[in-house]
């Protein structure tokens, strides 16, 4: 599912006007592509690219922790 935060910064990455640094001009595409792709999975990737996507447009500086029971080191 699209999420407003995913819908809007797909939009600023794809902003034509918009100058970004040139690390994030050479992946702002994929960047996008990979926000639209995570959201169509759904569960878990939905959630990881709607606080990512939050991240991009500065909606949201507190983005969800996720525990996967991995182990820490």
């Amino acid at each position: 599912m699209l999420t407003r935060a995913i819908d809007e910064a797909v939009e600023l990455l794809r902003d034509k006007n918009l100058v970004w640094s040139s690390d994030v001009e050479d992946i702002k595409e994929n960047l996008a592509q990979l926000l639209l792709a995570s959201a169509a999975q759904g569960d878990i990737m939905q959630s990881i690219a709607d606080n990512l996507a939050k991240k991009i447009i500065h909606a949201d500086t507190t983005a969800t922790s996720y525990d996967l029971n991995l182990e820490k080191r």
